[in-house]
């Protein structure tokens, strides 16, 4: 949920700042502008997804492989919709 937040965080501060510096028409007319804001918070999302799935990835190894330390990355209780 982080990585989301700090997405949505930082495509608002890009959006103020080329607001700021670009003005309105600036932001109607320069297609770049709206693809990186778009972007930003796609990468947020993008990386709160992996994130999540990496979890589940870890658990589906414990119970392959006997590894003591991949326990604390294991969240069995979060990945009961995801892994089969």
């Amino acid at each position: 949920m982080l990585p989301i937040f700090v997405g949505l965080i930082m495509a608002m501060l890009f959006g103020l700042f080329s607001f700021m510096v670009y003005g309105f028409e600036g932001l109607v007319h320069y297609a770049w502008i709206d693809t990186v804001f778009w972007s930003l918070i796609a990468t947020g999302v993008m990386v709160s997804l992996i994130n999540e799935l990496g979890r589940c990835l870890a658990c589906r190894l414990k119970s392959w492989v006997k590894i003591p330390r991949i326990e604390s990355f294991c969240s069995e209780a979060d990945c009961r919709s995801l892994l089969p």
